[in-house]
């Protein structure tokens, strides 16, 4: 699946145009003022004055078209940078002249950077800072002769050298980070609903493998025994249109779930459900023997999981353990855990390790902390669980 960059956002559509007002009551009035008592000519004014509004603008648009915002910006950028040294507002003293990139609309720079950078697809970021890291240079080399500073020349060009490569650094790494931690969430979305979806799968697949099972098996049965003993009819159809209804009532219960997370579902069987599954298989034709402890206390993801797993197991014995088929299911414990052994003694014809229900089974074991093994036995099929208790 694809990841999708653009992920919800914490504080909605909104955020990029209220960033962009809030910087632009903070920043723009000073630069405004500033470009109008400027001393320039006025195509310098009208030039740099469209030059700060589209920073200002392109702040608000940087969400939503970040590469044309950002391209529109460095077009303001290159025109502050280029422009004759001004007079105004911001400045030191009263007879310095400094450059107009020096003016605090520039500071919206850094948002567009951010913007790409969290934004936008490879290679898109990467070149994004390339462009910033030389708008640094150019900056540095534009302020060089720019000796005004009321501090030392050694500290005033460590405070701009920091500040125009740190914050482009800064801005493009916080933007690489929103990205990288938006397509870890949405990975972690993708694989909880393919989670979901093997779960969903799996129950599906035990449901309708174990009814199907016995109710072929009751019908084969009924087609033989009821010409010879008719009033066994009844009980047949009983039994088949009972496994049917079983089906039928799990099976909406996870389609309610997939319609309405908030659907309520009728309780999820469990160990206490084995003697009745049991007796249906019984009534399929196949001799099972059940050994259990019936006061073992388990957790319910425990508890469905022993009970899909003998559920499955006995369900293969009916489909491929042939004529007159023997099965023994018995549940321990041992050593905190509890061990459960199905076994039959007729051939087997699934080998271990292929087939849906054997990866289904041993996807629900590992999912509570359990182990699983399943393999030919001495005349039969050996299903092996151990889960904690």
């Amino acid at each position: 699946m694809s990841i999708q960059m653009n992920s919800p956002r914490l504080f909605g559509h909104g955020a990029q145009p209220a960033l962009a007002v809030v910087m632009a009551a903070m920043l723009l009035p000073a630069s405004l003022q500033s470009v109008r008592v400027s001393g320039v000519s006025a195509p310098w004014v009208l030039a740099l004055t469209i030059a700060l509004l589209a920073l200002h603008v392109c702040v608000a648009t940087a969400r939503r078209w970040p590469i044309p915002s950002f391209a529109i910006g460095i077009g303001g950028c290159a025109a502050l940078l280029v422009a004759p040294d001004i007079d105004g507002v911001t400045d030191f003293s009263e007879s310095s002249r400094y450059s107009p990139i020096l003016l605090p609309s520039i500071l919206c720079f850094f948002a567009l950077l951010y913007a790409v950078s969290a934004h936008t697809t490879p290679p898109w970021p990467t070149a994004a800072l390339g462009v910033g890291l030389t708008g640094s240079l150019l900056t540095l080399a534009r302020l060089w002769e720019f000796t005004a500073a009321p501090i030392e020349a050694w500290a005033w060009w460590l405070l701009l050298s920091t500040t125009a490569f740190g914050g482009t650094t800064a801005a493009w790494a916080l933007g690489r980070y929103r990205a990288t931690r938006a397509a870890w969430t949405s990975q972690l979305a993708e694989r909880a609903a393919a989670d979901e979806r093997r779960r969903i799968a799996r129950e599906m697949h035990d449901v309708v493998a174990h009814s199907l099972a016995v109710m072929v098996s009751h019908a084969e049965a009924g087609r033989l025994i009821v010409p010879n003993a008719p009033e066994r009819a009844t009980e047949i159809l009983t039994t088949i249109a009972d496994a049917g209804r079983e089906a039928l009532t799990e099976m909406r219960g996870l389609l309610d779930v997939l319609r309405d997370e908030s659907a309520s579902t009728e309780p999820q069987p469990g160990l206490q459900d084995l003697p009745a599954l049991v007796d249906r298989v019984r009534e399929s034709g196949v001799d099972v023997e059940l050994a259990m402890d019936h006061h073992l206390r388990v957790t319910p993801a425990v508890g469905l999981t022993l009970y899909r797993v003998v559920q499955e197991s006995l369900t293969n014995v009916t489909r491929h353990a042939g004529d007159r088929p023997r099965a023994r299911v018995s549940l321990t414990t041992v050593d905190a855990a509890i061990a459960v052994r199905v076994t039959n003694t007729g051939p087997s014809t699934e080998p271990a390790g292929h087939g849906k229900g054997l990866v289904g089974m041993r996807e629900r074991v590992d999912a509570v902390g359990g182990t699983l093994s399943a393999g030919p036995t001495d005349g039969g099929w050996l299903v092996q669980v151990r889960v904690p208790c």
